[in-house]
């Protein structure tokens, strides 16, 4: 595991010491071949238009919302370090990257042991509002199994997932990610409305790194 602060990830405000409750684990192991097929650009890296980077943009509206965030990375080990430079987080390398976002969250899963869950963001979605993040993690508390927020019917990121679901997303397969453990617990996912378009905005192509529309929940 490699620092990218130095000091373990900051609890957020009022967290009790010891285990944390809730981590972030954040997906940033992907190469974004669609963004740059040439592979010359990573998404990740890129500078959004108040100058911050895809993934420091995303990793800095966690601060405040969770008590540990982790990192999960690929072949951009380095670069992540140097992009999030500073923070109170964990980068966590997964050697196995390349089979797919299951085998990366399963990194992730093996680096943390949280008491109450696991927020699951995604590193190239700059535009959650902390709101959004904060609804979650408040529903996981309060004994929801999985949180999905919803943006006018669209399901969105993060996804938060009981620390008691451990073995069950453990098991999910290297390509998959969790799509298929959502849709076979479809009957223990609490939906939360929300009005925040940035939960089910990522970065896919160059034309993302727009500035997002107004967003009332911010």
């Amino acid at each position: 595991m490699t620092d990218a602060a130095a000091g373990p990830a900051a609890p957020a405000p009022g967290a009790a010491s010891g285990p944390p409750a809730l981590s972030a684990l954040v997906l940033a192991a992907g190469e974004g071949r669609r963004f740059d097929p040439s592979g010359r650009r990573w998404k990740l890296a890129e500078a959004l238009p108040d100058g911050r980077s895809v993934v420091r943009a995303s990793c800095e509206a966690l601060l405040g919302q969770v008590d540990e965030i982790v990192v999960v990375c690929g072949a951009h080990e380095s670069e992540l370090a140097r992009l999030l430079a500073g923070m109170p987080l964990r980068l966590v390398p997964c050697p196995e990257a390349a089979a797919g976002m299951g085998a990366s969250l399963k990194c992730g899963l093996r680096a943390s042991a949280p008491s109450v869950g696991w927020l699951l963001a995604l590193a190239d979605m700059p535009f959650v509002a902390p709101a959004t993040l904060r609804a979650v993690g408040e529903r996981l508390r309060q004994g929801a199994d999985i949180v999905r927020p919803v943006f006018e019917g669209r399901p969105g990121h993060p996804v938060g997932f009981a620390a008691r679901l451990r073995e069950p997303l453990m098991s999910i397969g290297d390509e998959a990610g969790a799509a298929g453990l959502l849709r076979r617990l479809a009957d223990r996912v609490v939906t939360l409305p929300v009005a925040d378009a940035g939960c089910v905005r990522d970065i896919d192509r160059p034309d993302d790194l727009a500035p997002a529309p107004a967003d009332p929940s911010r």
